[in-house]
């Protein structure tokens, strides 16, 4: 193999790897967010119409899982939530205390718009199952910042 040819290579594998990285930065460093504990409550409407109940659980949001929003505004809210699927996240916008993005998973389409500070954050998921065409499910996430993780009060 010709050298000039391996250190191009190289060199452009350095530079796919730090625009990730510095993309992993970007959203950590825009989002006036923090890793911690939080409090969510997830309520949600089905065909537009509010159910009666809602979910809520104490979540530990590491500085990891900054790096991906789907990570953070998920809806599934259990402890241990991991997602089950990866899903490729589009158009993230965040500034001013506003985010919104776009995520395309195997089985459904989302689209999340909301709020956030240093307390915490309320987003908006419209979800669109692939395959049920014509049945809107909304999410309203909300969560509270509670202080570090494996603590009940702030810091």
């Amino acid at each position: 193999m010709n050298d000039k040819f391996t250190a191009k290579i190289l060199a452009a594998l350095t530079i796919a790897l730090a625009m990730g990285s510095m993309a992993a930065a970007a959203f950590a460093g825009d989002v006036d967010l923090r890793a911690g504990k939080y409090a969510f409550t997830v309520t949600y409407e089905v065909q537009g119409e509010r159910q009666n109940q809602s979910r809520t659980a104490m979540r530990c949001i590491r500085q990891s899982d900054l790096s991906d929003p789907e990570n953070i505004f998920t809806d599934r809210i259990a402890s241990a939530a991991k997602q089950e699927e990866a899903c490729s996240v589009r158009g993230l916008k965040s500034s001013d205390g506003k985010i919104s993005y776009d995520a395309d998973c195997s089985n459904r389409s989302v689209h999340v718009e909301g709020e956030l500070n240093a307390a915490g954050f309320s987003v908006v998921r419209t979800v669109t199952p692939k395959a049920s065409a014509g049945v809107s499910l909304k999410f309203t996430v909300r969560a509270k910042w509670l202080g570090r993780c494996g603590t009940m009060g702030t810091d």
